[in-house]
């Protein structure tokens, strides 16, 4: 069930864009050791006209310096409540490498906010994720 939703400037390559959600989907998969098919991904470019930068629109602040300068990439995610805070602060580490490889951004620049899902106010297909979630463990911990 973890969720990434990364937001950006129009203007980054298709390839570029691929591999934000290629590698951000790998990282997710192998730090919170979640199968790739319970991940989800997106990316949502803005209009330049719709997204301030350097306290301006950013069709004007881009006319001082490149979207690698002054893009400012937000990043929101969804992870379930519970799991260890190392799991998290990985998270936050490789989805900003990715996001700076991929569309040349400094990862200074770079925000990422995890928000911590309650595993029963989170409904997927009609049935609590808390529901869920333990028949998914119980199942994988039979399969090992």
């Amino acid at each position: 069930m973890p969720i990434a939703h990364i937001n950006l400037l129009k203007g980054h390559s298709r390839a570029a864009l691929r591999r934000v959600i290629v590698d951000v989907s790998e990282a997710m998969s192998t730090i919170l050791e979640a199968p790739k098919d319970r991940l989800f991904v997106w990316i949502t470019e803005h209009d330049h006209h719709l997204w301030g930068l350097a306290g301006a629109p950013a069709d004007e602040a881009l006319a001082h310096g490149t979207l690698a300068q002054l893009e400012v990439p937000f990043v929101q995610m969804v992870l379930m409540d519970g799991r260890p805070k190392e799991q998290f602060q990985a998270m936050i580490a490789a989805v900003t490498e990715s996001v700076a490889a991929a569309t040349g951004c400094d990862a200074s620049k770079i925000r990422v906010h995890i928000a911590r899902g309650d595993p029963e106010g989170w409904g997927i297909g009609g049935v609590p994720a808390s529901v869920l979630r333990a028949a998914e463990i119980a199942d994988r911990a039979r399969r090992q």
